[in-house]
């Protein structure tokens, strides 16, 4: 597209309209006439006689047809109603009267509108252009005509009516949206000296983008009108061109002179970090200076000049962020961000902070407060012009836009893993606080727009400006109004506290009532103390944090503030789940239903949970003050190996307890036998277990070594083994030994408390002095005490049931005596021989072992406890 084209709002002449405005009109009255007449005719019908036949018809009484005459008269009489208001909504005007940004294919000017009636004049000074149109309903149609050419348009207003959709004849579209008026737009552009035109090209060309398309002709009106047909560009294209070049230089309007009354002045501009340069000519026209651009040849040599040169200050590194790749960026991103979006400033804005010196936790709260004092600041300082402020993104040194004895403005590179970009400094960041105080006083620059800041601080401190001005007196790091609202909001965080934990206390008393003497961690009372001492940190907490951010409190002060107040938010939630977890875990195990191995899991994990929840907080607590517990955890896993190796044994004795709870061979209350020791078990930890001895005592064995340990739990038995050897004197005979082992048989069979099955007694051998008859079987009871008393029975019935058969228990003896022997009882001896005979004669001899139907006769027929015994009568077992 050639430069002619950009000039002109259209590129050709284009053919007739899609037909007059009239025509169309009537077409669309017609069609709308068209349902009225038949709606009409339809009620007329209904009220009339044939109506009334029709409706008889039906078979409705007449006060029913009557309603419905009623009701079509008031539907016709509203259609009319609604075809007249829309006919008139169609004919009435829309007021395009107003000033239109409007752009079109390659080019865009303002549109100045002037309506009476249906007839709509207009014109677009940059291109010396007028409009005529008319008005039908929201549709503009008419004719432009400009020095450039002429044509046929037509636009159509949206129906908010803050913009319009438009086309040429041509084709070619035409769009525009209502004005937003600046101060900018309402101020003459001085030009009274050639740094007032300069200053003025400059602010106004920054100031072009969508919806200022006038601004574009107002800075080519500061240009010494040259005929395009000699420059071979056009006014607008060189006012771009030329703008591009000096947007890559640093210009400082301070060191432009006056001119005093020499009619031409040459200026010296420079590119910062090079050599490049540019004279760039003023000429006086009456009393107004104007800016006399070089050839476009020579502005587009010059502008290659500047790319190259620029292109060797780039340092080696790319650069990681084109909106901080210098001075001048940093600021424009700075600036332009807050005006956008002055309440939430965007991530963007908040990169041109360099926040090493302010803690991590402090940078989300921080971040968008100093972007704001800073351009409060500079709103003071003076209107900023961006080609004022140096583009070089290789400078070494910082680069200070404001001095004051409070602090300064600087931006400095900084050296990042990506690259280097550019930040205002630390010590900007430290005193941008005591600047503004130092400045608040001062009035706006002219040409800059109050930023509409909606935080509580600036509001709070335009009150106490107006109303306590020797408040503002400032006292350490803070003004004085601070210390007092910081004070003020813990003393209301106290209250709101104690009002919180009122209900709680009186909870707290009536669990104490009911429970006098048993407060312990299973009563709610500790749960109830634990919440209100979280009600009240908590409360204090956030009223500290809610003073931090509505008071600005600043970063050396907040750092002690937020972290009191979070290690207090902390402290008092990690309190109160604690103890909440020993209550559920005391209410848990306090059911019947639990046995002792869930009461084990239970006390395992209430320990588990509770350190889980103390290092949450620990952590927490970490991160609040700035403690590097992830290099701590990083440092313990690279050093994992020496780290393991010194806490082998503990380790050991975790995993050992926790097999010990997966695979539960002991539980808390099991009475066991571990190496030569014995006793009760009371309580399996995560690194020791702890056994109550016969004596009393406590043992506690680390649990990788019980667990490796020979354990006899006696707890598990079922039935208690019976196992001894009868040692009979040699003088025994062979009958009566039969007869001594088939009543041991018959005794056993029949006890109560002696399982029936095994029972064996059989003649084991030929000891050193005896005959020894072994016994196995099993006593019918877990019980060791009950064992002991079933044991001492048995024993006795055996001594009696020996003495009756005539024998005698051998014993060992290695003394030598003489004596009168007394010989074995005959009678009782042939007593003994004679039954066994009999069971020969009878073939009932129980060798090696009873029938069934004998063992199921004898059995259980002894009588156990015996006679006379006190539990004769109360063993629910005794036969």
């Amino acid at each position: 597209m050639d430069a002619r084209m950009l000039d002109n709002p259209a590129t050709g002449e284009g053919g007739p309209a899609d037909g007059p405005p009239a025509a169309r009109g009537g077409a669309w009255s017609a069609q709308g006439r068209a349902p009225s007449c038949s709606v009409e005719s339809t009620a007329l019908r209904m009220s009339g006689t044939d109506g009334g036949d029709e409706l008889r018809g039906l078979g409705l009484p007449s006060w029913a047809r009557a309603a419905a005459r009623q009701l079509a008269r008031l539907g016709l009489l509203s259609v009319l109603w609604l075809a007249f208001a829309l006919s008139l909504a169609a004919s009435e005007p829309v007021d395009w009267t107003g000033e239109w940004d409007t752009i079109w294919r390659g080019g865009g000017a303002r549109l100045i509108l002037s309506q009476e009636g249906n007839r709509v004049t207009g014109t677009y000074p940059l291109f010396d252009g007028v409009i005529e149109a008319r008005s039908v309903g929201r549709k503009l149609e008419g004719s432009w005509r400009s020095s450039g050419g002429e044509g046929t348009f037509v636009f159509v207003k949206s129906r908010e009516g803050d913009s319009f959709s438009g086309r040429y004849a041509s084709g070619e579209w035409w769009t525009g949206a209502r004005a937003i008026t600046s101060e900018t737009d309402g101020d003459l552009l001085a030009q009274s000296t050639p740094a007032d035109a300069l200053g003025a090209f400059l602010t106004t060309k920054n100031a072009v983008g969508p919806g200022s398309a006038d601004l574009l002709g107002r800075a080519a009106a500061l240009l010494v009108p040259v005929d395009e047909a000699d420059t071979g560009i056009s006014r607008i294209d060189h006012t771009r061109l030329l703008f591009k070049v000096l947007d890559r230089m640093t210009v400082r309007l301070w060191d432009v002179p006056a001119g005093a009354d020499a009619p031409d002045l040459t200026v010296n501009l420079a590119q910062a970090g090079t050599d490049v340069s540019l004279a760039l000519e003023f000429r006086r026209i009456g009393i107004r200076w104007y800016i006399l651009p070089p050839p476009a040849a020579e502005l587009h040599r010059l502008r290659a000049r500047l790319d190259a040169a620029r292109l060797d200050r780039l340092p080696e590194a790319p650069v990681p962020d084109p909106a901080r790749a210098s001075p001048r960026d940093t600021m424009r991103t700075l600036i332009t961000g807050l005006v956008a979006a002055p309440g939430d400033p965007s991530h963007e804005v908040i990169s041109t902070l360099n926040m090493s010196e302010i803690g991590a936790a402090m940078h989300a709260r921080e971040g968008p407060l100093l972007a704001r004092f800073l351009k409060l600041t500079l709103d003071r300082v003076g209107f900023l012009i961006w080609q004022e402020v140096p583009d070089d993104p290789g400078a070494d040194t910082p680069y200070i836009h404001f001095q004051h004895p409070m602090g300064d403005i600087a931006v400095a590179p900084v050296e990042t893993p990506e690259g280097i970009v550019w930040q205002f400094t630390p010590e900007t960041l430290r005193n941008i606080r005591r600047l503004y105080a130092a400045m608040d006083e001062m009035p706006l620059a002219p040409g800059v727009a109050a930023l509409p800041v909606g935080d509580a601080f600036f509001r709070s401190r335009a009150l106490v400006r107006q109303n306590y001005p020797m408040l503002l007196r400032r006292v350490g790091a803070m003004e004085l109004w601070q210390w007092l609202g910081l004070l003020a909001m813990i003393v209301i965080g106290g209250v709101l506290g104690s009002l919180l934990a009122l209900p709680l206390g009186w909870l707290e008393r009536r669990a104490m009532r009911q429970d006098a003497e048993d407060v312990t961690a299973a009563s709610p009372v500790r749960v109830l103390n634990g919440f209100q001492m979280m009600g009240v940190s908590v409360a204090i907490g956030s009223a500290v944090l809610l003073g931090d951010i509505v008071l600005a409190v600043p970063d050396e002060v907040g750092r002690f503030t937020t972290a009191v107040a979070w290690i207090l938010l902390i402290l008092g939630a990690t309190i109160a789940v604690g103890r909440l977890v020993d209550w559920v875990a005391d209410v848990r195990s306090s059911s019947d239903r639990i046995d002792q191995h869930q009461q084990t899991i239970i006390d395992l994990l209430r320990r588990v949970i509770r350190i889980v929840v103390y290092l949450i907080g620990a952590v927490m607590a970490a991160q609040v003050l700035n403690i590097p517990w992830q290099g701590l955890v990083a440092g313990i896993s690279v050093g994992g190996l020496a780290v393991a190796l010194a806490v082998q044994p503990a380790l050991g004795n975790l995993f050992a307890g926790i097999t010990l709870y997966s695979d539960r061979p002991i539980k808390v209350g099991d009475f066991c036998k571990f190496n030569e020791t014995m006793g009760t078990v009371e309580q399996i930890g995560l690194r020791s277990t702890r056994i109550r001895t016969l004596d009393r005592t406590l043992v506690t064995i680390p649990n990788a070594e019980f667990s490796n340990m020979q354990i006899e739990n006696f707890a598990r038995r079922d039935r208690i083994w019976l196992q001894t050897t009868l040692q009979l004197r040699y003088e025994t005979s062979e009958d009566q030994l039969r007869y001594v082992l088939v009543e041991l048989r018959k005794l056993l069979i029949a006890h109560p408390r002696v399982s029936a099955d095994p029972v064996r007694v059989r003649f084991a051998g030929f000891g050193a002095h005896s005959l020894d008859i072994e016994i196995f079987t099993y006593v019918l009871t877990a019980d060791i005490g009950e064992f002991q008393a079933v044991r001492e029975d048995v024993y006795l019935r055996i001594m009696a049931l020996v003495a009756a058969a005539g024998a005698q228990f051998a014993f060992p003896s290695a003394m030598h005596y003489r004596a009168e022997d007394h010989r074995p009882d005959a009678e009782r001896v042939q007593a003994a021989e004679a039954e066994v005979a009999r069971w020969r004669g009878e073939d009932t001899l129980p060798f090696p072992d009873f029938d069934w139907q004998e063992k199921a006769s004898i059995s259980g027929t002894l009588d156990y406890p015996p006679k006379h015994s006190v539990l004769a009568n109360t063993d629910p077992m005794s036969r």
